[in-house]
């Protein structure tokens, strides 16, 4: 599964669960993204948080990191790519959505984002959800 659509469909799918709403301060990136990515088979995200899904991506041969540059085009194209940054307490996770090409005062030019968080959103730029550039992974078989 590579195109555009299927990704849409798999991160809306995923999204709309009511249980990945945040509450009393807890959030549930890293089972939204373990979700979307269980749909294109990749299956070593389960029960883990967003900093240990940081340590997996940087080191599976399944995945690739990529410049941010790169993002918007292949995840309209369909490839799946995560977004992550690890901090001390707790790292954030994901999704790079199909879309238009944002712009951000700090970044320049950013890739929009499905994001389970403090606020769930699908479509801003990663600058409203990372204080910190991140890093970008891209599922190397939809690459």
């Amino acid at each position: 599964m590579k195109d555009s659509l299927s990704l849409l469909d798999a991160i809306h799918l995923a999204f709309n669960h009511p249980e990945y709403q945040p509450k009393d301060g807890v959030t549930h990136c890293n089972q939204y993204v373990n979700e979307v990515c269980e749909s294109y088979g990749f299956k070593e995200f389960n029960g883990k948080l967003a900093n240990d899904i940081c340590d997996i991506l940087e080191f599976h041969p399944d995945w690739s990191v990529i410049d941010m540059d790169r993002c918007q085009d292949l995840a309209n194209g369909g490839s799946l790519i995560i977004a992550g940054i690890k901090e001390a307490k707790h790292g954030h996770v994901c999704v790079i959505c199909p879309g238009h090409i944002k712009t951000s005062g700090r970044w320049g030019q950013v890739p929009s984002c499905a994001s389970v968080g403090i606020e769930n959103t699908i479509g801003k730029g990663i600058n409203w959800i990372f204080g910190t550039l991140p890093k970008f992974w891209v599922y190397r078989k939809t690459f």
